[in-house]
């Protein structure tokens, strides 16, 4: 039975009960009944099937602004003042639904400013193509102060593209680097040792050099050359250009909303507006000549606008009534679970995006203990983290695929512990501008004994050998203690790749030429036999469905298995509520990291040891 029909079985029922009780005399308690089956019809027409219910020939307008985080609760703040806090959950599940419902014709995306990783961009574009594949007017609208490379790739997924009159285009190619901060950290007298297996682990550079060694250099190069080859390749195929002349305007440089149209990278210079007003009411040109007349005009007017302003439909909305599509009653289940940002282990920060070992161990076994899941789709996008808490996902992927299939999803990155805990599952389906690999470990300590010294604090301990101490800030590591730390890394590194070893069929010399500490392309990945497919989340859960043997044309049901639901979700809201905004957003944009990520990589950063991190470039 659906929900739907126990709503309505539900109603039924009350009723029943009141017209028993005023049959009995007990006009009191039938009243109340009576009342009670009123209200909770109404509720289930205004909550649930009224919502469900657009106009035919109706245009789905969706806003992508400001960060696009895969699957999120939003402030509370955002909450209260009604902003709608889209992710990469809600924006694949309307368009997947819009690309075949008939009641809508045309959808539009407003582009602005959005922030996102490239991968993440490459998927938007593919769900905007597949709606206009499905017989849909797509068209998308830029209106960024400055559009960026990743917000065009979203936008050329329609096949109309409208640009504001100030809007600039800035086509700078593609680049990617990092901050090294060693003589910052000596300019203010505070230390810091860094080790790293291997040569490729860029992450151990940021505190140990001044620029990136040779190593990381070719890699990065490799990484942006897949990178531009994809733009290039989408670019070329959704403009109708020569690839030739796809690179020449991906490295075009700056381009005015005019120049981007004479270059064909555009359509046309306009507003939102213009593709909405074909959606609102037109007044007739001739004016009425009777106060009869003139009534009856107003009365039309206002239908006129009421029936054309439910044809344009938010995406809030939208969500309500693919959540009524969706309810179909019992069917075969596609467990979800998210693994997002950092690793943690143990307690974890109070706000922000990250993958706590033991929360996201416990969801990957709910969702393989829940007798209805046939498979589990784990989409991670994360830059690694603890070891530790790598190592608690990875038992759970490997538990989970012992009852059922597990099926990995990569997002923007998925390096180092982001691939740890991925490399167990039956299958992983990434993105070709997915950054993953990155397999090595790394380890960093800082130490402020000489600015402790500088500014008069003196630091004394009694411990019962030399390296009761050797752990604090207050020293730095000897070369007997660095030499010893570094063979446990070393084993760390083995138990690793001997894993992706394992997980991945290949061979120890296989494992150790694609290992290293080396970040790949996700289409790098697959020549090399990381990752089995390319493609987004439709892909892993087409895998899933294969692998739990679905036949073709069978239905299935998504169910999230995550902590932003009921109270954790509430929890969540209100950090984000409380978070200092203007710190983090300022050194997210210095910096480049991602600024949900920032609370927990502070917290990887100051309880110290041996990590398995990726760089975020």
């Amino acid at each position: 039975m659906t929900r739907k029909s126990r709503l309505i079985l539900i109603v039924a029922l009350i009723a029943a009960l009141s017209a028993a009780a005023f049959a009995l005399a007990w006009y009191i308690i039938g009243s109340l009944l009576a009342v009670c089956a009123i209200l909770a019809a109404a509720a289930c027409f205004l909550l649930v099937f009224r919502p469900a219910r657009i106009a035919p020939d109706s245009l789905l307008h969706l806003r992508i602004s400001g960060r696009v985080t895969e699957n999120s609760a939003g402030s509370l703040m955002d909450r209260l003042m009604g902003r709608e806090f889209v992710t990469m959950h809600h924006l694949r599940e309307v368009l997947t639904h819009a690309a075949n419902d008939p009641a809508l014709s045309v959808v539009m995306v407003e582009v602005a400013g959005a922030a996102c990783g490239l991968a993440s961009a490459q998927e938007l574009h593919d769900l905007i193509a597949a709606v206009g594949r499905g017989g849909k007017r797509t068209v998308a609208v830029l209106d960024s102060e400055a559009a960026e490379p990743r917000e065009y790739l979203i936008a050329a997924g329609a096949r109309e593209i409208v640009i504001n009159p100030d809007t600039s285009l800035m086509m700078l190619g593609v680049s990617a680097g990092s901050f090294f901060v060693k003589r910052a950290l000596a300019s203010v007298h505070i230390g810091a040792q860094s080790l790293q297996w291997k040569e490729y682990k860029g992450a151990a550079e940021i505190t140990s050099r001044e620029h990136m060694s040779p190593e990381v250099r070719e890699s990065l190069e490799a990484v942006i050359a897949d990178w531009q080859k994809m733009l290039a390749d989408y670019v070329a195929r959704a403009r109708r250009l020569d690839p030739a002349r796809a690179v020449d305007l991906i490295n075009g440089g700056f381009f005015s909303a005019r120049m981007a149209q004479e270059a064909g990278l555009v359509d046309r210079v306009g507003y939102a507006q213009d593709v909405l007003s074909e959606f609102e009411p037109r007044p007739e040109e001739e004016k009425p000549r009777s106060l009869s007349a003139l009534i009856k005009r107003r009365r039309h007017d206002r239908d006129d606008a009421l029936r054309r302003r439910n044809r344009v439909v938010e995406v809030n909305r939208y969500l309500r009534r693919t959540a009524y599509l969706d309810d179909k009653g019992r069917r075969p289940r596609i467990g979800l679970v998210y693994g997002l940002g950092p690793v943690i282990a143990g307690e974890p920060p109070r706000a922000g995006e990250f993958i706590s070992g033991q929360q996201t161990a416990a969801e990957l076994m709910r969702a393989g203990r829940d007798p209805r899941v046939r498979s589990v789709v784990f989409r991670v996008n994360s830059p690694g983290g603890s070891a530790l808490g790598s190592e608690l996902v990875w038992r759970a992927v490997s538990e989970v695929r012992r009852r059922k299939p597990v099926v990995v999803s990569m997002g923007d990155v998925a390096g180092s512990g982001g691939y740890y805990v991925a490399m167990a599952a039956d299958a992983i389906v990434a993105q070709p501008s997915t950054l993953t690999g990155s397999i090595g470990v790394v380890y960093t300590k800082f130490n402020v004994g000489e600015l402790l010294e500088r500014i008069g604090i003196n630091v004394d301990y009694a411990k019962t050998c030399a390296l009761g101490d050797a752990l604090s800030l207050t020293r730095a590591l000897t070369e007997s203690e660095l030499e010893q730390l570094n063979r446990v890394m070393g084993e760390v590194y083995g138990n690793f790749c001997e894993k992706v070893g394992q997980g991945r069929k290949l061979d120890p010399v296989r494992t150790e030429a694609v290992a290293r500490g080396r970040v790949w392309s996700g289409a790098a990945a697959a020549n090399n036999g990381l990752i089995d497919a390319l493609g987004g989340m439709d892909r892993a859960i087409e895998l899933a469905r294969a692998k739990a043997n679905l036949a073709p044309g069978q239905e299935h049901e998504m169910v999230l298995f995550s902590g932003m639901r009921g109270l954790a979700g509430l929890r969540t809201a209100l950090a984000l509520a409380s978070e200092n905004t203007w710190w983090s957003w300022s050194l997210s944009r210095i910096s480049g990291v991602p600024e949900q990520w920032l609370p927990a990589l502070a917290r990887l950063l100051s309880t110290g040891g041996a990590s398995l991190l990726c760089p975020w470039f």
